[in-house]
């Protein structure tokens, strides 16, 4: 077993000379055809003879390596096969050079050479597949370099796994364990292929450095056998091995943030390495938005957000709004000095709402895309200092927009996809601002539609108790989707997806596609609710309509879910009338969030509710407002669907819980039927 151990390691050492002798054998062929290189003609023979035998021992030995395993097996197999055709075809190549003056070699020989060609780069490349990685060859041209060096611009909220632990997994390891090489059955590039281990068992042990495996293997002397990374091979850097001890002392963990975490000083010192000198506006020390304030933006309609409480920073993404004014940037100053994104793409915003912005100093992030912006108050932007970000996609921009956004001195990234400015113009900003990204799209006209499909959310079903497993999908190579998980819209800045995702509470997810030279996707959603309270009792102010009351008060927590057909008898329906439910969990818990499930079907004259508005109680008799929620009702007919309202809100003890439910009451003005009574229908309501 050890000699056919040994022959198959030679593999590696054999494999060259088939494909070097028979590619100079090649090009000898070619060149002899010329009179001026006619005396290579002699020496072809020989070379494919030497070509032909190596390429058999090639295959030979490859064939007793395989027996060692550790191989992802599709392409092992494509490997072998190829590697047995060539080596098969360089036979018959051989013989036909032999007999190339005969009608059969004149016909065939050369063809039959150059299909041989073909099938040794087909095969090596499977044969660097299988050692490095299925990407190995295209990786220069992914954008995304395995030795290129971590930078975290914002320390405290870096996530410790992705951001700091993934980096060092990627350098250092899954050349042999990927997908394509499992050695030790190890998979490396997945959260669980980590968390699965390898045929030794798991990898680490949550909590304690020195009796995980892969650690233990780190410090073993570099001419052990079954040190890693292998002699020969990148070796961790004293620093790596230092963050790997951390991250698993602290508990190993896959999706908390780097601020969550006590640092010791040495690992604060490895830090300060990773970290940029912060000239951004994440270097400002400001105050937190008063949380009063916070809540007042959200009950008006305006969902603030902080990213952390160690960076009070807040986004505001107003989407799709039609009712901005005045007003609207009144409230926004409340939070003019945290304010650093704000998403007013697809709005009603034109030049003369755009002199507010410049009320906002510390804005990084601006998102102006498809609004009715020409570019006459451009200039009021030039003192935010700050701004990196800028996308103007879809706008009326024209060439002498350029002057005004020139002076934007901070800005990093601009999209101008389908403006009226022309390619000079934008190509003399890049000569003015070389290290400006500016992303001006592709052409429609040569290419068609480039706008990437949004990705798919694969969810076993909506509602669930303790935990569940979300993954994204879309069918198309080289593609990054970002998602978030509280209902704004994502971005290239959200979270990046790698591999499926447990939720154990409950989420309003949303994930987009993006690609270099694409245009992204329309933003794909899902709300997934934790209902981890099944109330014992139900009442409801009013009974609803005869025709659909589903099995009574009690389809509203049998946590069944209803369909598109309203019809099927698993709605409550209500004509023209607000609704309240009022909850008897049983004993006091503590809460955070309500969802109604409701339905939407505008030809049939169902609308989504008007609001919500969530009352708690520990007796029964008294309740407090903890919550409210506007819906906003669709401007255009849409096809029937459903959704998850989620209203979340402090953390509340209670016994009993009110949900009011509000309706449109009557259609809207662009109705067929204007001013008729409307329906609402719901089927579940979940607690959290």
């Amino acid at each position: 077993m050890e000699i056919i151990q040994f022959l198959g390691r030679l593999h590696p050492l054999i494999l060259h000379l088939p494909i070097g002798i028979l590619a100079i054998a090649f090009l000898m062929e070619w060149m002899s055809r010329k009179e001026k290189f006619g005396t290579l003609a002699p020496a072809v023979g020989f070379a494919i003879q030497i070509g032909m035998l190596s390429s058999i021992l090639a295959a030979v030995s490859g064939y007793l390596l395989s027996w060692e395993g550790g191989y992802e097996e599709t392409i092992l197999e494509r490997h072998q096969y190829l590697g047995i055709a060539t080596a098969v075809i360089s036979v018959i190549v051989y013989f036909l050079h032999k007999r190339k003056k005969s009608k059969l070699g004149q016909k065939f020989y050369f063809l039959i050479f150059g299909i041989l060609m073909i099938l040794i780069g087909i095969t090596g490349h499977l044969g660097g597949s299988l050692t490095h990685g299925s990407d190995f060859l295209t990786e220069p041209f992914s954008g995304e370099k395995q030795n290129e060096k971590v930078v975290l611009t914002n320390l405290d909220s870096a996530q410790i796994f992705q951001d700091l632990i993934q980096p060092i997994f990627k350098s250092k390891c899954v050349r042999c364990h990927n997908e394509s090489k499992l050695k030790g059955d190890l998979l490396m590039t997945s959260i669980r292929g980590l968390k699965n281990g390898g045929k030794n068992g798991k990898i680490f042990e949550a909590g304690n450095p020195k009796n995980s495996l892969f650690l233990q293997r780190v410090h073993l002397p570099i001419e052990e056998k079954k040190h890693m990374p292998p002699k020969g091979k990148k070796q961790l850097t004293d620093d790596e091995i230092a963050l790997l001890e951390w991250w698993i002392s602290t508990g190993g963990s896959f999706e908390k943030r780097i601020g969550n975490f006590e640092q010791p000083e040495n690992i604060k010192s490895i830090l300060a390495k990773y970290t940029q000198s912060d000239q951004s506006v994440f270097a400002l020390d400001i105050p937190p938005a008063n949380e009063s304030t916070i809540q007042k933006l959200r009950q008006s309609g305006i969902p603030a957000k902080i990213i952390s409480k160690e960076k009070p920073f807040v986004t505001i993404k107003l989407r799709g709004r039609k009712d901005l004014d005045k007003s609207t940037f009144k409230n926004l100053k409340k939070v003019s000095e945290q304010l650093i994104e704000l998403d007013l793409s697809e709005t009603n915003m034109d030049d003369e709402l755009l002199s507010y912005l410049a009320s906002f100093p510390n804005l990084q992030k601006l998102f102006l895309q498809k609004t009715d912006i020409k570019g006459a108050n451009l200039d009021e932007l030039k003192n935010l200092k700050y701004l990196e970000y800028l996308n103007l996609y879809g706008t009326q921009l024209e060439d002498k927009s350029i002057e005004s956004i020139s002076k934007f001195t901070g800005l990093k990234s601009l999209y101008l996809w389908q403006t009226n400015i022309s390619q000079n113009a934008i190509s003399k900003l890049k000569d003015d601002r070389p290290k400006l990204k500016i992303n001006a799209g592709i052409e429609n006209d040569i290419f068609g539609s480039a706008q990437l499909k949004p990705p798919v959310i694969k969810v076993g079903k909506d509602i669930f108790k303790d935990t569940i497993s979300v993954a994204f999908e879309i069918r198309f190579k080289g593609v990054n989707i970002f998602y978030t998980l509280d209902g704004t819209p994502p971005d290239s800045t959200s979270l990046k997806y790698s591999s499926p995702i447990n939720l154990s509470q409950t989420a309003e997810i949303q994930a987009i596609a993006y690609k270099d030279g694409w245009y992204k996707s329309e933003i794909s959603s899902q709300s997934i609710v934790r209902a981890k309270y099944q109330p014992s009792e139900i009442k409801l102010n009013i009974q609803p309509n005869e025709k659909y009351k589903a099995n009574g008060p009690k389809s509203l927590i049998n946590f069944k879910k209803g369909t598109t057909d309203f019809a099927a008898g698993e709605w409550l329906g209500y004509n023209g009338k607000h609704v309240s439910a009022t909850l008897d969990l049983g004993k006091e818990e503590e809460i955070s969030s309500v969802s109604v499930s409701a339905l939407e079907a505008t030809s049939s004259y169902i609308f989504y509710p008007k609001g919500l508005e969530i009352l708690v109680s520990k007796d029964g008799k008294k309740f407090t407002s903890v919550g409210q929620k506007s819906i906003p009702t669709t401007a255009e007919p849409l096809p029937s669907e459903m959704k998850n309202f989620v209203l979340n809100f402090p953390k509340q003890n209670a016994k009993f819980i009110k949900v009011e439910i509000k309706s449109n009451l009557k259609n809207p003005e662009w109705h067929p039927a204007p001013g008729a009574p409307c329906w609402i229908f719901i089927d579940e309501i979940m607690i959290e």
